[in-house]
């Protein structure tokens, strides 16, 4: 695999994608921090003294099921900041912007969209077949 550069990514536009990183990670650890006060303090419905679990066992499973749907979003949201520190750290590397597959560049349209994108859009779909 050979390493390019991507002429596309001047200093302006580096900084800008990097900006908006930035700002992504910051949003996502608020929404996350947001998510983790609503779950409570526990890692389970049970450990958590503000899940009052001692109704039927109807309003158990409801109420199970809307603490595991909230737990699973806030772990979705920490999924998309591990994402988005990743191609942070890539600036540091000098690898931003180059698919992490063939080593060919990103163009800077999908980054502009996705700009934590780790693959050019032929290796992505590859990664999502998967």
């Amino acid at each position: 695999m050979s390493t390019a550069t991507n002429p596309e990514l001047t200093s302006e536009v580096l900084a800008e994608l990097r900006a908006e990183l930035e700002r992504r990670s910051d949003l996502l650890k608020a929404e996350i921090a947001s998510g983790r006060r609503a779950e409570g303090v526990g890692d389970t419905p049970e450990q958590n003294p503000a899940t009052d679990l001692r109704g039927d066992l109807g309003d158990e499973s409801v109420e199970l099921e809307a603490w595991d749907t909230g737990h699973q979003e806030t772990l979705d949201l920490e999924a998309q900041r591990a994402e988005v520190g990743h191609a942070i750290e890539k600036f540091a590397l000098g690898t931003y912007g180059i698919c992490e597959r063939c080593g060919r560049p990103i163009p800077l349209a999908r980054l502009l969209v996705i700009p934590e994108a780790r693959y050019d859009i032929e290796h992505e779909a590859q990664v999502e077949k998967r």
